[in-house]
């Protein structure tokens, strides 16, 4: 009987179907190791991708929470992203920053703002920090500018990080003006005590003479202008030894700052009339108590009311204001006027003893210089806002009871 013929290439099972050969099996085993490189290498590439939108998620979030102003910019100045505390400055929207030019939206200008360091970051090819000439906002602002690196030699884009220094700057020349003022101090009492004796001796002995003078001598006369000058020397010498002298602390009390001002208001009731001024008080009944000195306090208010009606000699209107600062932590007195105004070169050297735009005979320079010294004895405040031709606004802040 014949045997059944089995053939190489495939093999009977026992139903009578036939079995893979061995390259049938080899290429499904291939296939299938494809599939599963192509599986992982998918799920590599989703892994990747998570891994991107999650860095340009945090990257954008970093960039954002950066509360000073920051940019990128192309050569020609313009914006190809920006943060929102860029466009909080400028008042933009930021969907409407990009795009434009930077120193049209933080600056408006129309040209790069004087100072920018960014031509000479991208000339010489590393970062370059300058401070801005012209203010943005009412804010002095630096800038620092970083080139973006690239494949090439030159960057095509720059970072621009704008930090705001004005009340860094107020701090330094607040300080400077302490170490002056500290500094004058002691220098100024050295002097006047130095003085003060024989400058006693000349006004007494000059006061002698003239009660000695009799009828129509011709001495008289210039014995009494001797006398003038020697009391208003010695009026200089009592100020300089006020401006040097520190207050003791255990003079100061919780006080009630409006029964202080209104205290002064009749003995200048006849200053008021006489320069045709009209006062108007806003005392707040309901502002704590501040800590301070009394009479040290009336002296600074009586010399800043004074000042301010000495700067309306064609009349005006004088206000005196208190209330309470918005945190609530601090007593405000406000003495507004409707004068002349002080020029802002002058703004910064109010406060410097024996400066004084008054007439020769007039002022010694020494009450601003002393009402500072007092305040910041007191740790308060005092700054002053002015225009020209429209008027000046002193604002005292002492610290109130909580």
């Amino acid at each position: 009987m014949a045997q059944p013929q089995v053939h190489k290439s495939e093999a009977v099972t026992k139903r009578g179907k036939k079995a893979p050969n061995a390259s049938v099996k080899s290429q499904t085993t291939k296939k299938s190791k494809n599939g599963h490189e192509a599986e992982s290498r998918l799920k590599e590439l989703e892994d990747l991708v998570a891994i991107l939108s999650r860095g340009k998620y945090m990257w954008e979030s970093t960039f954002d929470a950066i509360t000073d102003p920051v940019s990128i910019i192309s050569k020609d100045y313009t914006i190809e992203r920006a943060n929102t505390a860029m466009a909080q400055v400028a008042n933009c929207d930021i969907r409407k920053v990009i795009g434009k030019k930077c120193y049209e939206v933080f600056a408006g200008r129309n040209s790069p703002c004087q100072g920018c360091p960014a031509m000479a970051a991208w000339s010489k090819q590393r970062p370059m920090l300058n401070r801005l000439d012209s203010l943005i906002c009412d804010h002095n602002y630096e800038v620092h500018a970083f080139p973006l690196a690239s494949s090439k030699d030159d960057s095509k884009s720059m970072i621009m990080h704008y930090r705001d220094i004005s009340e860094s700057e107020r701090l330094q020349q607040e300080l400077i003006q302490q170490e002056k003022m500290a500094a004058i101090g002691m220098l100024a009492g050295g002097i006047a005590h130095e003085i003060n004796n024989p400058l006693g001796g000349i006004l007494a002995f000059t006061q002698l003479l003239i009660r000695d003078c009799t009828g129509e001598s011709a001495m008289k006369g210039d014995l009494e202008e001797i006398e003038r000058a020697a009391v208003r020397c010695k009026k200089i010498v009592s100020d300089l030894l006020d401006f040097s002298r520190l207050s003791k602390p255990k003079d100061r009390q919780w006080l009630d700052v409006n029964p202080l001002l209104e205290k002064l208001f009749p003995f200048l009731k006849m200053e008021f009339k006489s320069w045709n001024i009209d006062l108007v008080t806003d005392l707040d009944a309901s502002i704590p108590k501040a800590f301070g000195s009394a009479n040290q306090l009336q002296q600074v208010f009586l010399n800043l009311i004074t000042n301010a009606c000495h700067a309306m000699p064609k009349g005006g209107t004088l206000t005196v204001k208190t209330q309470i600062s918005r945190d609530k932590s601090s007593v405000v007195v406000r003495i507004v006027d409707t004068g002349v105004g002080i020029p802002k070169a002058n703004l910064a050297k109010i406060f410097d003893p024996f400066f004084t735009t008054k007439e020769p005979g007039k002022g010694t320079g020494l009450g601003l210089s002393v009402s500072y010294r007092i305040i910041k004895e007191h740790k308060g405040s005092i700054v002053v806002d002015s225009e020209l031709g429209r008027g000046t606004t002193f604002s005292v802040e002492l610290p109130a009871e909580q």
